[in-house]
């Protein structure tokens, strides 16, 4: 119905228009072929204005009124091929032929080819309004509808664990304790709906349980969302979530976690990436009274990469105040890790990290020095998935031999992004 209308408008003023100027001679069959096409009878039409045609009537009208019968019988080619016609003999209907040029290749499907031949009618149209705001119509018809982009990814991990530990998030110190199998899920998704501009919405959660210690079974779940913009070669975002942490089944903190970000390409194969969090923490359990408070967070990260090799670096300092300055300490940081992950096949990660944490507050003051080594054997399947056989091994120096452990983590897992 939309494609029709302009289409009936424009030839039948231009049918009407040409109407006066016929020739003589043949007017036998060009008012036969007029009164046929007003009937609707497009096949006797087709038929009359041809034989007006070849009893030697000249001009455009003749060939016009031809490619519109032809177009109302469906057959693109020949009215295609008249319509060419019309914009190589008569320059000043060009822009009529390539608005119906454009109508005909909508039909076809030929969603750019319509695109390219609207916008040479909207430029040949001049003086002719009619003309103009009928391709300026199509154009906005065959633009895509704006769709919400999103995008996922979804990891699981089982494996056993020598030294069961709380996450770095968590706050609450490690120490030595018992061993277990474990298993851990991450799930996440965010979404950019069309009329949100450049907000972002997403959403996360990770649990991991270990049968053998459920007392250390962890959970988060984590709602928000981010603004994203993009000045020059920059991506900058900020960002707010909702967080809610769990501990052997029972509530544990909740955050309200702030960021903001800056990424630069630099180069054709690097990327340097900071990141700095503001997270504000409350205890859901009294128990935890002392993890309140706040942390913040300063990353800097570059990763270069080629085809499909990658190398990232990281440098971070993280700054607490909570309550129980046990669990407040000043960190830094730094990460290398190495990935070769072609498209499908085999692939190889390892990582070196280096962790310097002091507790200063505590009445006799603590420091701990955490050097992690991960070594993965990887394998993609069909682009989407990474099956990956992981091996870490920690070791914890502290000035307080509580707190100096070692820890070997052997895990077998799965990861998609989407």
């Amino acid at each position: 119905m939309v494609l029709r209308r302009p289409t009936v408008l424009a030839t039948l003023l231009l049918l009407h228009a040409f109407a006066p100027f016929a020739a003589a001679d043949p007017a036998e069959d060009w008012a036969s072929g007029q009164q046929s096409f007003a009937a609707g009878d497009y096949e006797s039409a087709l038929v009359n204005f041809e034989l007006a045609r070849d009893a030697g009537q000249g001009g455009v009208a003749v060939h016009y009124n031809i490619a519109v019968c032809q177009f109302k019988l469906a057959r693109f080619d020949a009215a295609s091929e008249t319509f060419r016609y019309i914009a190589a003999s008569f320059p000043n209907m060009r822009g009529l032929a390539e608005y119906n040029l454009g109508l005909i290749e909508r039909r076809h499907g030929n969603t750019a080819a319509a695109r390219q031949h609207f916008i040479a009618a909207w430029d040949l149209a001049g003086d002719d309004e009619t003309l103009r705001s009928l391709a300026a119509a199509m154009l906005r018809e065959l633009e895509p509808p704006e769709r919400a982009q999103w995008h996922g990814a979804i990891a699981l991990r089982a494996g056993h664990d020598d030294n069961v530990g709380l996450r770095d998030s968590l706050g609450l110190p490690a120490g030595v304790t018992g061993q277990s199998p474990m298993a851990d899920l991450f799930l996440s998704a965010g979404i950019k709906p069309p009329q949100f501009g450049a907000l972002w919405f997403d959403g996360s959660v990770y649990a991991i349980e270990y049968p053998d210690a459920d007392d250390f079974d962890q959970s988060e779940f984590r709602v928000g969302g981010l603004y994203e913009w993009r000045p020059g070669d920059w991506r900058l975002e900020t960002s707010a979530h909702f967080v809610y942490g769990t501990l052997g089944g029972s509530g544990f903190e909740r955050e309200i976690a702030l960021g903001a970000r800056a990424v630069r390409h630099v180069g054709d194969d690097g990327a340097l990436d900071l990141h700095y969090r503001y997270d504000d923490i409350d205890e859901v359990d009294p128990l935890f009274a002392g993890i309140a408070g706040s942390r913040q967070r300063l990353d800097l990260r570059y990763r270069w990469y080629r085809d499909n090799h990658a190398v990232i670096l990281r440098l971070g300092a993280e700054n607490n105040d909570r309550l129980d300055p046990g669990v407040s300490p000043s960190r830094t940081r730094f990460q290398a890790d190495y990935r070769y992950q072609p498209s499908e096949g085999w692939g190889f990660e390892g990582g070196l990290s280096f962790r310097a944490s002091d507790y200063d507050d505590l009445d006799t003051a603590r420091t701990e020095d955490l050097t992690t080594i991960s070594a993965a054997l990887t394998r993609t399947i069909a682009v989407a998935w990474l099956f990956a056989l992981q091996y870490q091994y920690s070791e914890n120096d502290s000035n307080d031999p509580v707190f100096s452990y070692e820890r070997n983590l052997v895990t077998l897992g799965v990861l998609s992004t989407f």
